[in-house]
Order: C-alpha cells, then structure tokens, then sequence
C-alpha cells in the first residue's frame, strides 16, 4: 500500500510541477514580446516641400534625380500605421532625427541594391515593419520619389516600383548593404 501512495504522490508532483512550469512559460512569452510604443506623430504647420510622386518611375529602370537626401527617423506610429518622411501636402514629420544628402555613388549603390531582383530571392521573413530609415528623391525641386526601409524585418516600401515580385522584403545579403549604406550616411538608429 505505501507504494501505491508513493506512487500517487510522485505521480501529483509530476503533474503539479508540469502545471507550475507552463504557468511560468506563459509569463515569460509575455515578457518577451516588445510593446512598441506610440509615437506622437505631428506634421511641420506649412508646407516646405513640393510633392509631385511619379508612379511610374521604376528602380529596375534608372531614373533621372536632382538630388537624394536620407533620413533618420520614426515612420510608424506603434497603431500598425507607417508613413514617409514628407506627407502628400509636403510637410514633414517630426520625427525625422537625422538627414544627409547622399552623393552619386551613394544614389547609384542604393539604387541598384533597391533595383537588383537577387535582393528579394530568399527574403528574410520577419514582421514587424517599423521604418526608421527614408530617401527622398528630388528633380527640379519637387519630390519624386520616397522610399521608407525597416532595417529590423528587412523590409521596404517605395513610391517608385521596386525589384520585389512577391513582396518588398529582402534577404540577409541586401540587409548588410542597406546597413552599410545607412552607417556610412550616418543615419543609424
């Protein structure tokens, strides 16, 4: 008989101490998940820029540009919400950190990284889409063009069409070029 109510006993421990751990699992996956906070999103009072998007630009084709100036900043609002730096009315976002006018081997590397069908063969597959880094394509002083790049799930979203038949994410090689670029631009989060 006492091995019978040792058996039970062991047998309730076992169980108990099963239970007790799934407890603590289920609090650490809560901890674990990052709460992104909300951003207070606000728009410059007057317009500073002119917005005139082209639609059809492409970056598997080259396209003409003045100039391209990127930027360092928030472009989400923690509510699922994402935006460029410069609104449809050409006001921008307070958010923005940083900025630096990029060269024309800075323009050509990223567009060809942006424009390359290898960056999104085998994309990485992450899904959070925080964008913190922006380029703003300018010609004849009006924005053309504004792309805005996740580095954290490798994801991107443009006003021009991009290389990306599926989706706009792209693979770990893409990634550490867009890093690069970002460091070198001094425009690192």
């Amino acid at each position: 008989m006492t091995n019978f109510i040792r058996s039970l006993l062991l047998a309730f421990l076992f169980l108990a101490s099963c239970k007790n751990t799934s407890v603590k699992n289920n609090e650490n996956s809560k901890i674990l998940h990052p709460k992104i906070e909300s951003v207070k999103i606000r728009w410059a009072t007057t317009n500073e820029f002119v917005v005139s998007i082209d639609t059809l630009l492409s970056y598997k084709k080259e396209f003409e540009c003045d100039s391209v100036i990127g930027v360092n900043y928030i472009g989400f609002d923690g509510n699922g919400h994402s935006f460029y730096p410069i609104n449809k009315r050409g006001r921008s976002v307070n958010t923005i950190k940083g900025r630096k006018k990029l060269d024309r081997n800075q323009i050509l590397k990223l567009n060809t990284i942006i424009g390359d069908k290898k960056t999104f063969e085998n994309p990485n597959l992450t899904a959070c889409y925080n964008p913190r880094l922006g380029f703003i394509y300018f010609k004849d002083n009006k924005i053309i063009c504004q792309t805005q790049i996740c580095l954290e799930c490798s994801q991107l979203e443009s006003t021009a069409k991009t290389a990306g038949i599926k989706s706009d994410a792209f693979n770990d090689k893409a990634h550490k070029k867009l890093t690069k670029l970002s460091n070198e631009l001094g425009l690192n989060n």
